[in-house]
């Protein structure tokens, strides 16, 4: 009942009167252009990439001097094609350039900024109707998991740090009454802490768990270690980190229901979705142009690893144009069984940085490492940090320890990736801290 009132009622009525959004017209908007086709989407989509192109080079400094200095022209984009002139957009540049970025246009921007999980935070703006249309769909993209606003929802997320305000911790706790949200922390997730967390969730009774994926699957196997059963939800969603087939398995198994996993940042929101046919990730296609590129700026061929690089069509307070995000996925954009036009992303592989460099000219993606230590059942959080390109640490958080076979064996199959040049070491660490956002950074260069 309440959910149908919030959703029809008390959303609408505080997001539209209250604070005088649009995010409820852009999301009956995009429940119906999901199911445009291809055509019809893709002509919607370079329509608004022309629009925001002349913005910027009309009224941001930065894109003005680049483009005018490459004999760039945004007139002269008359087809998805004439796009792949334009220059590429890295993070080091934002930080560099984020004032000449802004439009000078009057648009109320608003500032923010990413939680850091690569290890540094990155600084940006938006205009508020970007905002409403991010707001609106990620409402789409969570409804295909049946977690649309007004469901009973509980969240292993990372949360406030640091000295907080009491009237601020007083204002979440009273929104997340009012969404319908319990919140339990991924900071804290100790043994004893999972266990508490596991009494709150039971009598809860949330309706979908929302979670950071490595939290998550760390929860689960305490449950299935602890004989634990937990209360049904009736979907999960996941998000922030990678999620592997194995770490989909365990967690399916343990609550019992599907998870749909979500692809998106701080700069973004959500970028794409599962639907019901978990054939990959809808792209936000309305508000986000996504492409695949290799390192020198080329498509990435169909089925091959590229870099994800994404153009923002609606922030018009401080347009993202062409920006290498850091992301890897596999390239290629095939239609769904379900119907909808909306393209799916193959594959999410993970982060750049998360790829190991050996004197030799080895890589070695990040990936491998947690279907390495999934094997080892004891080790219930580990990171990789790569001291120098000739050393590697795992440091390693061990619930009852590991035997000498079982720690000769995982530097073993270590060694079979780096090879002999590089000195693999274990490192046994009563904690792992997570970043400032609550996510575990899996690999650290420290070189």
């Amino acid at each position: 009942m309440y959910g149908r009132l919030y959703r029809h009622l008390l959303l609408p009525l505080f997001d539209g009167v209250v604070k005088g959004r649009r995010t409820m017209s852009h999301w009956h908007d995009a429940e119906q252009s999901q199911w445009w086709t291809r055509e019809q989407l893709e002509e919607f989509q370079f329509k608004a990439l022309r629009s925001v192109v002349a913005h910027a080079q009309a009224t941001c400094p930065y894109y003005s001097d680049e483009w005018n200095g490459r004999g760039l022209d945004a007139s002269r984009l008359q087809s998805p094609g004439d796009f792949t002139a334009w220059p590429l957009l890295n993070r080091d540049t934002i930080r560099r350039q984020r004032l000449k970025m802004r439009t000078t246009a009057p648009v109320k921007r608003m500032s923010k900024a990413t939680g850091g999980s690569s290890g540094e935070p990155l600084q940006f703006d938006l205009d508020s109707g970007s905002n409403d249309r991010r707001t609106a769909m990620t409402y789409r993209g969570y409804g295909w998991a049946g977690a649309a606003p007004g469901t009973k929802q509980l969240y292993i997320w990372g949360t406030a740090v640091g000295n907080v305000p009491g009237w601020k911790r007083l204002k979440m706790e009273l929104h997340h009454r009012f969404d319908r949200h319990l919140i339990l922390s991924c900071f804290e997730f100790t043994p004893q802490m999972m266990r508490q967390h596991f009494d709150r969730m039971n009598r809860y009774g949330a309706e979908v768990i929302v979670a950071y994926t490595n939290p998550l699957y760390e929860f689960a196997r305490f449950l299935k270690q602890e004989g634990l059963t937990p209360v049904k939800p009736r979907s999960i969603v996941v998000g922030a980190e990678k999620l592997h087939d194995f770490q989909r398995e365990l967690i399916e198994d343990v609550f019992g229901a599907r998870i749909f996993e979500t692809y998106g940042s701080r700069e973004f929101m959500l970028i794409g979705a599962e639907c019901e046919h978990h054939s990959g990730l809808h792209l936000s296609m309305e508000n986000l142009l996504v492409e695949i590129l290799n390192d020198d700026g080329s498509p990435t061929p169909h089925g091959q690893e590229g870099n994800v690089v994404i153009t923002d069509l609606f922030n018009y307070g401080m347009p993202f144009i062409r920006y290498v995000n850091g992301d890897r996925a596999v390239a290629g954009f095939d239609l769904c069984p379900c119907g909808r036009g909306l393209p799916l992303l193959k594959k999410v592989v993970g982060r750049q940085l998360d790829t190991l460099d050996t004197p030799d000219g080895r890589k070695i993606p990040g990936e491998f490492f947690p279907h390495l230590i999934k094997e080892f059942p004891a080790v219930r959080r580990f990171q990789v940090v790569q001291e120098t390109r000739e050393v590697i640490t795992l440091k390693l958080v061990v619930d009852g320890g590991l035997t000498l076979a079982e720690r000769e064996q995982m530097l073993s199959e270590v060694r079979k990736c780096t090879g002999t040049l590089v000195d693999v070491r274990l490192q046994m660490v009563d904690d792992i801290p997570l970043t400032n956002a609550g996510k575990l950074k899996v690999v650290v260069h420290a070189v």
